[in-house]
C-alpha cells in the first residue's frame, strides 16, 4: 500500500512540478517587466542580509524555532493533537497524535522548507493596508522572505530525518513542488495583493494545464493514427 501511494505521489508531483516551473518561468518575465514595484521588497531582503550579521548567535535558534512552529501550525491545520514544541540552538521536536490514515504526514513534515509562514502572515493582512503604508509591508515581507531562504539553505540536508522517512527523492520532490509555487505567489502578492493573486494564478495555470493536454493529446491521436494506418 505504502509503494502503491508513492507511485500516486509521483504521478502527481512531477506534473505539478511541471506545471508551477512553467508559470514561475513566466512570473519572472511579469516581474522583469514591472522591477519598480519590487524596490522595497528588495529592501527588505537587503535589510536582513545587512541585520542578520548583528543577531547571527541567535539566527540558528531563531530558524529552529521557525522550523518547530510550522510544523506545529500545519500539524493543527491537520487537526492534529499537539502534544509538545521545543526549540533549542539547532535542535527542535514537535510531537503530535498521527492520524488513523496518516493523511497529511507528509506535508506537516515537509512543510518548513517550503512554506514561508511569516510572510504568508504578512500578505494575508497586506490588503487591509492603506496605500501609503503599504511600503512597510514590503520591507517586511522582503526581510522575512529571505530569513525563510536562509532557514531553507541552512536546513534542507539528507540529514534531516523529515526527509528520510518519506524518501529522499520523494521528499525533494514535494519540496521543490511547492516551494516553486509559493516563490510565485509571494512575488505576484507583491504587485497586487494574496487573495487576487491566488484566483489569477491557479486561472491561468488551469489554462496552461488544459492548452497543454489539448495539444498532448493531439499529439498522441496523431502518433496512434499513423501508427495504425
Amino acid at each position: 500500500m505504502k509503494t502503491l501511494f508513492r507511485v500516486l505521489g509521483y504521478l502527481v508531483y512531477f506534473p505539478l512540478l511541471a506545471l508551477f516551473l512553467y508559470e514561475f518561468i513566466r512570473i519572472c518575465g511579469f516581474v522583469y517587466a514591472n522591477y519598480t514595484s519590487y524596490y522595497w521588497f528588495l529592501i527588505g531582503i537587503g535589510a536582513y542580509l545587512v541585520l542578520g550579521l548583528f543577531f547571527r548567535k541567535n539566527r540558528k535558534w531563531l530558524q529552529t524555532f521557525s522550523h518547530e512552529l510550522t510544523h506545529t501550525l500545519v500539524g493543527m491545520l491537520y487537526f492534529r493533537k499537539i502534544h509538545s514544541f521545543t526549540a533549542e540552538r539547532g535542535e527542535g521536536v514537535m510531537s503530535y497524535t498521527p492520524s488513523r490514515y496518516n493523511i497529511g504526514a507528509v506535508m506537516i513534515s515537509l512543510s518548513p522548507y517550503f512554506l514561508p509562514i511569516f510572510t504568508i502572515f504578512l500578505l494575508l493582512i497586506r490588503h487591509m493596508i492603506a496605500g501609503d503604508s503599504v511600503y512597510i509591508f514590503d520591507i517586511l515581507i522582503g526581510f522575512t522572505f529571505a530569513f525563510h531562504l536562509g532557514c531553507f539553505i541552512a536546513q534542507t540536508g539528507s540529514y534531516q530525518t523529515d526527509l528520510q522517512k518519506h524518501g529522499l527523492f520523494f521528499s525533494y520532490l514535494v519540496i521543490a513542488t511547492w516551494l516553486t509555487l509559493n516563490v510565485s505567489l509571494v512575488v505576484l502578492s507583491i504587485y497586487s495583493n494574496l487573495f487576487p493573486v491566488l484566483v489569477g494564478y491557479f486561472k491561468a495555470a488551469w489554462v496552461d494545464l488544459v492548452q497543454c493536454a489539448t495539444y498532448l493529446w493531439a499529439y498522441a491521436s496523431e502518433l496512434i493514427a499513423a501508427w495504425m494506418a
